[in-house]
């Protein structure tokens, strides 16, 4: 097998890094590439396309293993018959918490795993009841405590677990017996718990769906302490049901409410296309199945191509509003404007998202953004209807203020990163294209691209550096290209190989600027706000430092970029999201979702989380003031302010309300009734209504005093629950944590 699956580099020493590839070796380097040694793959008979390897966030040499790679323990064989198979695992040290007493030792390890042989189901076992999530505090040294039952996959990072398991399951979390859903075993339906105490006890995950759930994406926001999951529904309807789509949910500042954010994301082989810009908070991107296909189902042929119908989305308020991405209004490449037959509106700019990387002769990069390269995107793809993925209509795109504008800088498929800190960008033409005979480098955030001529060319897999993206030296790596007369520096001859060979190279960009390499000074860096002066991001002005276009020089070695700064800014709409059971009507008012009931929820009949008689929440993580400008009877992460509010969450308002429109309706019916009596009714017809309306008569005179002992039952509930409340106040939410997401590479909780 060829290539390269993924480069692991170490955290202190960015020079040693561990090549994964998806063979029976993996590879060593200690100086960027320039030698390298091979390491058989851990068990020596296990393929690296299978594995996931992490690495220990406090100690940099573990990878669930000692001496970065260079030596493994089989903690199956350590555990001393205890555990017959892993399937998921991680550090316990990814729990990050701001309370020390609450640190995990180092030596931690979270898994779900196979506790007896007999248990295993191969490969592919689905949502297997006889997995389970256990947690070992000694790397195995001594047995392990099974914490979930059931519990199949896991992620893990901040404060919270988030923790999947299957429908079917009859015990809960913490070993009652629970509800198992109609259909939840033949349909191999999954549910999600969260916990934000060190996986010691879950709760359920509410989502607004009535539908069972057959797999989760999870996509960490930018502050680490939330995420968006992106499930797949089992619809029911045939339709919905054939298109690879699935739901986004964002989350609020409780771990386990979620509200809908956008239907019909595109997905494929266990991938969303949905990703953060990296660095400017709230803002995403996403791929998204048109609305309209769906209209008249009856129309849709079962092999419809639903790849035709894709569109590209932005939001820049963490998932509350949804918005096309702009095209340019002009353009470098005539051939990147295909907008020229189609009226205004139905041409907009579209952008391969990660589901790109595994869409075979087809694939595209990822659109791609980093968090020390504050306002650069990077992306491939099309100005037109929908997103196509034929190789003449792509074109490689740029963003210098985070989506919000972009320029079109390849008029083919390129593949790219950026290094330094954000100042210098790196592309080559990417495998599907064509082979790559250069690489291009900019140094003025793409205005100008110089070129560096390689000795032999390649088909290019990948552009990395390392994860901090303060490097100037990259690898560039892929495979041995097929000799042709138009190719003549590719060096793979089917007639001599029947396989290729893999190709790296080491970019060292400071080597090749040689004299010319110029050290930023103070004067060459500014002061930058996305997009402009007049806009705030999760309610807080954000200002930042980073170099200027214009400066074509490098950060000096070590150089730190200036802490981001932010102002708070005046609530607004924008501010907020539909809160849970609530959809949005365009970009405006929230209306209840259809079938969608509190009561379905345990936090909100329990009155732990209370939802807003707006219909709103804050969207999480953001810092406005003045919360109640908007929302007036809620703090907008779930609390109830105010004289009215109660455990019941206003519900004995609500229903006395009723109570009290039904009299005054009554009321009403009984005077037109009385004025109809003494004024315009006739003896005969008096006489006539008397004897119909006898029992009715009886019946209401039996309910008075029902109706009076309700009356006063709910104003003394509704007393009662304000002094409980007094006592017992509502719980406080904190925020979310969930594992980091690579638009280089798939989700790390898939869909299975």
């Amino acid at each position: 097998m060829l290539g390269v699956l993924d480069l692991h580099f170490h955290q202190r020493h960015p020079e040693r890094i561990l090549f994964q590839g998806p063979g029976f070796f993996f590879w060593v380097t200690e100086d960027f590439g320039r030698t390298y040694k091979a390491l058989p793959t851990p068990g020596e008979a296990t393929l690296g396309f299978w594995m996931e390897l992490k690495v220990h966030p406090n100690v940099p040499d573990w990878l669930l293993a000692k001496d970065f790679g260079t030596a493994w323990t089989n903690l199956t064989e350590k555990a001393g018959g205890k555990v017959a198979a892993f399937w998921d695992f991680d550090w316990g040290a990814s729990l990050t918490h701001s309370d020390p007493s609450k640190t995990i030792d180092d030596e931690v390890i979270f898994a779900t795993v196979y506790e007896e042989s007999s248990a295993m189901k191969g490969p592919y076992p689905g949502w297997d009841k006889d997995l389970h999530f256990v947690r070992s505090d000694d790397l195995w040294d001594s047995d392990h405590t099974k914490l979930v039952a059931c519990g199949n996959q896991f992620e893990v990072i901040g404060q919270r677990v988030f923790l999947a398991m299957p429908s079917a399951c009859p015990v809960a979390p913490d070993g009652s017996k629970r509800s198992v859903p109609t259909g939840a075993d033949d349909r191999g339906a999954v549910t999600m718990y969260t916990s934000d105490d060190n996986a010691e006890t879950f709760k359920q995950a509410c989502l607004p769906v009535k539908d069972l759930d057959l797999g989760y994406n999870l996509i960490r926001t930018h502050d680490g302490k939330g995420a968006f999951v992106i499930v797949d529904h089992d619809e029911l309807d045939p339709v919905t049901s054939r298109a690879p789509m699935s739901t986004v949910y964002a989350s609020g500042y409780d771990a386990s409410m979620f509200t809908l954010s956008l239907p019909r994301n595109y997905r494929n082989q266990q991938i969303a296309d949905f990703a953060r810009v990296e660095g400017l908070p709230g803002v995403y991107m996403a791929n998204q199945l048109e609305a309209s296909i769906f209209d008249d189902p009856s129309s849709v042929p079962y092999d419809k191509n639903y790849n035709d119908y894709l569109q590209s989305k932005i939001t820049f308020n963490g998932g509350a509003q949804w918005s096309d991405l702009q095209k340019p209004d002009t353009y470098n490449y005539p051939e990147c404007n295909r907008c020229k037959d189609l009226a205004d509106t139905k041409c907009q700019l579209h952008l391969h998202g990660p589901t790109g990387w595994v869409e075979g002769p087809d694939s595209r990069p990822s659109f791609y953004s980093h968090t020390n390269a504050p306002g650069l995107v990077m992306a491939a793809g099309n100005t037109g209807e929908f997103l196509d993925p034929a190789a003449d209509s792509t074109c490689t795109w740029l963003s210098r203020d985070g989506g919000f504008s972009w320029e079109d800088v390849a008029d083919y498929a390129a593949i790219y990163e950026f290094g330094d800190h954000g100042s210098i960008l790196l592309t080559a033409h990417y495998q599907t294209e064509e082979p790559a005979e250069s690489v291009m480098f900019s140094l003025d955030e793409g205005n100008c691209w110089n070129t560096i001529l390689l000795d032999t060319a390649l088909d290019v897999q990948n552009i990395r550096v390392e994860p901090k993206g303060a490097s100037h030296v990259f690898i560039v790596h892929g495979s041995e290209c097929r000799h042709s007369a138009a190719h003549s520096t590719c060096t793979y001859n089917p007639q001599q190989s029947t396989s290729r060979k893999g190709v790296m190279y080491v970019i060292d960009i400071e080597q090749v600027m040689g004299t010319d390499w110029k050290v930023c000074s103070d004067n060459d860096y500014e002061t930058w706000t996305p997009p402009g002066n007049d806009r705030c991001l999760l309610g807080s002005k954000v200002t930042m430092q980073r170099r200027k276009q214009s400066s074509e020089c490098f950060n000096d070695k070590g150089w730190q970029r200036e802490r981001t700064a932010g102002v708070p800014c005046q609530c607004e709409h924008d501010d907020f999201e539909c809160d849970f059971g609530y959809e949005r009507v365009g970009n405006s008012s929230c209306r209840r979702m259809t079938g969608i009931s509190s009561d379905d929820c345990e936090q909100i009949s329990s009155g732990s989380y209370y939802v807003s008689e707006s219909h709103l929440r804050l969207v999480h993580n953001d810092s406005c003031v003045g919360v109640s400008n908007v929302v007036t009877d809620s703090d907008g992460h779930g609390t109830c302010v105010g004289s009215h509010c109660g455990s019941d969450n206003g519900k004995g308002r609500g229903a006395l309300g009723k109570f009290f429109i039904f009299l005054l309706v009554a009321g009403l019916v009984t005077t037109l009734f009385v004025v109809w009596w003494l004024f315009a009714a006739s003896d005969s017809m008096k006489a006539m209504a008397e004897e119909l309306l006898a029992p009715v008569i009886a019946f209401c005179d039996s309910i008075i005093g029902w109706i009076r002992d309700k009356v006063f039952s709910l104003m003394g509930r509704q007393q009662a629950d304000a002094e409980e409340a007094y006592f017992q106040p509502l719980a406080g939410s904190e925020g979310l944590a969930l594992d980091e997401e690579d638009a280089r590479s798939p989700p790390l909780f898939p869909m299975r």
